[in-house]
């Protein structure tokens, strides 16, 4: 059996192409420099977390950047290569055009990373690719079995019918399902479907095969329905959730797994004590906080993110990314931050 294959992506938006983050306030634009290092602390993370629970695993950077960069003084290409990291360069062939939407434009490069996962993984193995902020807390082996169950895990946030995500209520989402049904095929649902996050894709080789070819299928529609002024997927998630819709792709095989867990400030603390159980801990609002503490523990070989194992890694990792809750430590430490970044937005700096 082949080694399962871990992977993220990290695409830098080139000046003249920057679209909106909402959770990286205060780093200046998307094409610069200090913006584009908070995700590549995330990257680096990552593949450590990946890394200490996967020693096996073919872990693999999909990016568009020439040279990975120094990350605080780090060589992180360096760091990368001791991990075992392949870094593959891939143009954005799903790139929407100007005024598709407003926020999270590079969102629509997964379909490009699955293209060549597809091409990689063998029918029977699994691949899978998450977002950078993403952290690995235990192995990825019944992840990978219940992948191989399914065809694909889905992770269905469990948003009501008149919920909105990214400009989409999930009714709107379902009508457009119906509106695709005649040119795209498939059957118009009865109710509108779960939207399931992007945050991962997780398949067989061979349904990643098949999710490329539904998303090779789609996209030109939905830029023919943009520069019609007609309703069109937003992001990511919402043609996703699409394609696991036209492919009877069972939602929620991913629950058990990872979870979208705010711990920050701003989107409130809903982190919870089975939260240490999970495989995967999705911590989007972590980026400019525990993210970048624990950063700085992954680069150093000697620290206790290389040191600890079990239960005590996931204490002591969990509790910079505000697992199982926020502590007062914790916020001691993100208020200063949250306060500076916030100046620096308002200062345009």
């Amino acid at each position: 059996m082949s080694a399962t294959t871990l992977s993220t992506w990290l695409y830098a938006e080139p000046p003249g192409e920057e679209s909106v983050y909402p959770q990286v306030v205060g780093q200046g634009a998307p094409s610069s420099t200090r913006f584009q290092v908070v995700y590549w602390r995330c990257v680096a993370v990552f593949f450590a977390s990946a890394r200490r629970w996967a020693p096996d695993a073919r872990l693999v950077l999909v990016t568009n950047v020439e040279a990975v960069p120094a990350v605080d003084g780090r060589d992180l290409g360096a760091f990368l290569d001791r991990l075992g990291v392949e870094v593959v360069r891939l143009p954005y062939t799903f790139r929407p055009p100007p005024g598709y939407y407003g926020a999270w434009r590079n969102q629509f490069y997964v379909f490009d990373v699955v293209r060549w996962l597809a091409a990689e993984v063998d029918p029977g193995g699994v691949g899978m690719v998450l977002d950078s902020d993403c952290v690995w807390a235990r192995p990825p082996d019944r992840m990978a079995a219940m992948t191989r169950r399914h065809g694909a895990l889905t992770y269905d946030l469990g948003l009501p019918e008149g919920g909105e995500q990214n400009g989409l209520t999930l009714a709107e989402m379902g009508a457009l399902y119906a509106d695709l049904a005649p040119t795209l095929g498939g059957e118009a649902p009865e109710t509108a479907p779960p939207y399931v996050g992007g945050e991962l894709v997780a398949a067989t080789g061979a349904v990643l095969g098949q999710i490329d070819a539904l998303a090779a299928e789609l996209w030109p529609e939905m830029l023919r329905r943009h520069g019609a002024g007609r309703s069109h997927f937003n992001e990511e998630a919402q043609a996703l959730s699409w394609i696991y819709h036209r492919l009877g792709i069972a939602y929620g095989t991913a629950n058990p797994f990872l979870r979208r867990i705010w711990t920050t400030l701003l989107q409130g603390d809903d982190a919870r004590a089975p939260d240490l159980d999970l495989t995967v801990w999705h911590v989007p609002g972590e980026k400019r906080y525990g993210l970048r503490r624990a950063f700085a523990e992954a680069v150093d070989p000697g620290s206790r993110f290389w040191t600890l194992g079990g239960d005590a890694w996931r204490g002591h990792v969990g509790g910079q990314l505000g697992l199982p809750g926020r502590s007062l430590r914790k916020l001691a430490l993100d208020v200063p931050v949250a306060v500076r970044d916030k100046l620096r937005g308002r200062l345009g700096r």
